[in-house]
């Protein structure tokens, strides 16, 4: 009996302390998790499938007014689930600045929950995705040193292009 008990308090020992050793999210990364990662990946990777790159490019997207907006009037994004505005400005800040890493310029600034508003009401419902984000990538130039890989929404595309 006694040997049973023991074998009983290592198993709830060892579980705790696994549990413990999962990272705690923040309630942007959860928001992150729930409504984006099915697609975008947990970490802003969706290779293989045919779905943008988040990681180390989205922030890119801050070069320009126009890139800004683009990643708030997306219709995912723009019809989101998450109805509070500050809620999924917080959530976008963590994809720019945290999946992004070091592609958002110095000094850009995090979206505001005014800001999402504005743009929720101008979401990209009727026109092509792709187009649209053709024409904000070909402009994100100016101050930034955007990558040639910017021009592909996924990794091995420009591969498949050749």
């Amino acid at each position: 009996m006694r040997a049973a008990l023991a074998a009983v308090a290592l198993l709830f020992c060892a579980s705790a302390a696994q549990a413990a050793a999962l990272p705690e999210l923040t309630g942007p990364q959860s928001d992150y998790v729930e409504h984006c990662s099915g697609c975008h990946g947990m970490q802003g990777n969706s290779a293989p499938a045919e779905i943008p790159v988040l990681r180390d490019r989205v922030g890119y997207f801050l070069c320009t007014r126009q890139g800004r907006d683009y990643l708030i009037r997306l219709p995912n994004v723009a019809y989101s689930a998450i109805t509070d505005n500050q809620e999924l400005a917080d959530m976008m800040n963590f994809v720019v600045f945290g999946l992004g890493g070091n592609s958002a310029p110095k000094g850009a600034k995090p979206f505001t929950a005014p800001e999402v508003a504005r743009l929720r009401r101008k979401a990209l419902a009727t026109q092509s995705l792709i187009a649209a984000r053709a024409d904000v990538v070909a402009k994100l130039g100016g101050g930034c040193a955007v990558p040639e890989s910017m021009k592909f929404f996924y990794d091995g595309q420009q591969q498949a292009a050749r």
